[in-house]
């Protein structure tokens, strides 16, 4: 019998033992799961094709973004195409402060060329949007884009 009375205590102090470690655990794994629900402060999305106009003296190329309310953002667009032996590239920026809603909002940015025109083709394109609310952050999307006619 005092055999069995001595593992008693030992039990019980497992018992305890465990149920602290449950304890401290949850409240743990708790915290991660909310922290892996909150929204993004911000998104930005190139889009996959660019419509050629003015005989290539322009592409027009839409962006999707979202940012939280009350931000400051500036977006910016790179597009870089070889045509023959040149390279044809250009670049457009804005602020979309105003449309720091919360919502996707679509813009089309107008890339004119620095020296040779656009063709029909490939090209590569880089959306930068810059997000200040309490501290900075840029977001980038970059790809390969068509650019096509009208």
């Amino acid at each position: 019998m005092k055999a069995i009375r001595m593992r008693s205590p030992l039990i019980a102090a497992a018992a305890i033992g465990l149920g602290v470690a449950v304890a401290l655990a949850v409240p743990a794994g708790a915290a991660v799961s909310l922290q892996s629900q909150s929204p993004p402060v911000a998104a930005v999305s190139l889009g996959n094709t660019a419509t050629l106009g003015a005989k290539g003296a322009v592409i027009f190329v839409p962006v999707e973004f979202t940012c939280q309310p009350g931000a400051f953002a500036f977006l910016s667009v790179q597009v870089t195409e070889r045509v023959g032996g040149d390279i044809a590239s250009g670049s457009a920026s804005e602020q979309v402060t105003s449309s720091c809603t919360g919502s996707v909002h679509t813009v089309t940015m107008t890339i004119i060329p620095f020296q040779n025109p656009f063709k029909k083709g490939v090209a590569f394109g880089q959306a930068s949007l810059s997000v200040c609310q309490f501290q900075c952050q840029t977001f980038e999307d970059a790809h390969n884009i068509q650019i096509v006619a009208k």
